[in-house]
């Protein structure tokens, strides 16, 4: 989003602990500190919560900034420019056990920094219902702009990962239990009779981790576990899949999918949330609480060639409706309309 928004307002400052991320923008990047990046962890967070009320606030006064976007929902308060804050989802509120250390930030900061932004934006109408739902926002306020992705990465054309083992279909990401992947697992252990295997490519804690192999092991399901696959291979992992799985019991907006798509690969995902806005009619949509209902499904398109070629082609076309220029521009149209002037 921000090389996309950059390349349309070249005046674009950029706060970031992160700047190695931004090669290529025709931004102003300024440094925040590094002990307010993410990566630390709560030390991280909480000195970036600090920054923001301090730092941020003496760093856009000198910058003369006219909107402050925030691409994440925190911002200054009581800041002295209009404020655009954009929501991806409120999965921590949904899911509180999980996320016991985000519970004040998401029921105190967020829902001041929302109520005292100038406009807010969401990935999905999905999300919009659940800010309203959970902190009485006028969905009237909430500007829904869906998400991008590299249209130059996921593409059809390129590398294809063959290991040389049995088709597989893929599942990505951070190995959270709202990600309902024992479920998933489950499902894959009803189709053992199919030349078939679940590649689970799962970021997040080694004990979460472990316990999903060995719920393989137990249930006698054909699933390999293996690290996070890096960037530049994934579009390679996409296109080398019979399908991607998404049986999340919630999400934002669902990017995997539209990833997957965009490469050709057909999707089995769940019936909720924002995901049925991302896939339309291109995928083969389940219950994620139906464990025999994803194994069918999934069974489906491993060996029923016509759904697959189907799928495949109502993917791609689906795929064509996002795109971070598009993105861009309309978060553009919203900063233009709470107080941002052209570049001079």
């Amino acid at each position: 989003m921000t090389l996309a928004l950059s390349r349309l307002h070249p005046g674009l400052v950029v706060y970031t602990s992160s700047s190695d991320a931004l090669t290529g923008a025709a931004a102003i990047v300024r440094r925040a500190p590094r002990l307010a990046s993410p990566e630390r962890g709560l030390i991280g967070h909480l000195a970036r919560l600090a920054w923001c009320q301090a730092g941020l606030r003496l760093r856009l006064r000198r910058d003369r900034a006219d909107v402050l976007l925030n691409t994440v929902p925190e911002g200054v308060l009581a800041s002295a420019v209009p404020q655009v804050t954009v929501v991806h989802d409120v999965i921590p509120l949904m899911f509180p056990e999980v996320y016991p250390r985000q519970q004040w930030y998401f029921r105190r900061l967020v829902p001041r920094v929302l109520h005292r932004s100038a406009a807010i934006v969401a990935d999905s109408e999905a999300t919009v219902r659940d800010v309203h739902r959970f902190f009485g926002l006028d969905p009237r306020r909430i500007r829904v702009i869906p998400n991008g992705y590299d249209a130059e990465r996921f593409t059809t054309e390129g590398p294809t990962i063959d290991d040389g083992g049995l088709p597989y279909v893929l599942w990505i990401g951070n190995a959270l239990p709202h990600k309902n992947l024992p479920r998933l697992i489950r499902a894959f252990a009803l189709l053992t009779e199919l030349p078939v295997r679940l590649v689970l490519a799962a970021s997040g804690r080694a004990s979460r981790v472990a316990a999903l192999v060995a719920l393989a092991k137990e249930n006698g399901a054909r699933v390999e576990v293996r690290p996070y696959i890096p960037e530049d291979e994934l579009p390679a992992w996409y296109r080398g899949a019979r399908a991607v799985a998404l049986p999340s019991l919630a999400e934002g907006f669902g990017l995997p999918a539209l990833e997957a798509m965009a490469c050709g690969t057909p999707v089995v995902a769940a019936n909720v949330s924002a995901i049925p806005e991302v896939v339309g009619s291109a995928a083969l949509l389940v219950d994620p609480l139906d464990v025999a209902g994803m194994s069918e499904a999934i069974r489906r398109v491993v060996v029923d060639e016509p759904l697959w070629k189907d799928l495949r082609q109502r993917g791609l076309e689906q795929a064509t409706r996002f795109s971070w220029a598009r993105s861009a521009r309309q978060i553009l149209d919203v900063l233009e309309e709470v107080g941002l002037r052209p570049p001079s």
